[in-house]
């Protein structure tokens, strides 16, 4: 996994919202055959979410501290039969996880 994740501050914003549970990083970065330039992909697991968080979410990923392309899905409207969704939970490597009370 690409160690500098954790140092991005859209991360840590991220992380913050009360309403997401889960940010997993997939696809070249998470495999380990990225290069510099590779694109950042992230799947974001926050069930029950309104519209306007995730309007709140794109914003943050949008003005992120970094010039890569960011591609950040909702992981739960990924359709169970695609194949970016077998790709995501084969390749998935754990951002992070809301402690839960």
């Amino acid at each position: 996994m690409d160690k500098d994740i954790q140092s991005y501050i859209f991360i840590n914003k991220l992380k913050s919202l009360p309403f997401v549970n889960e940010i997993w990083l997939f696809g070249s970065r998470a495999r380990g055959d990225n290069d510099e330039r590779s694109d950042i992909d992230i799947a974001i697991i926050c069930p029950n979410i309104t519209d306007q968080e995730w309007l709140e979410v794109m914003s943050i990923i949008e003005n992120a501290d970094t010039l890569l392309k960011i591609d950040c899905i909702r992981f739960e409207s990924t359709k169970i039969s695609s194949e970016l969704y077998k790709n995501i939970l084969k390749e998935k490597k754990i951002i992070y996880v809301k402690n839960k009370p």
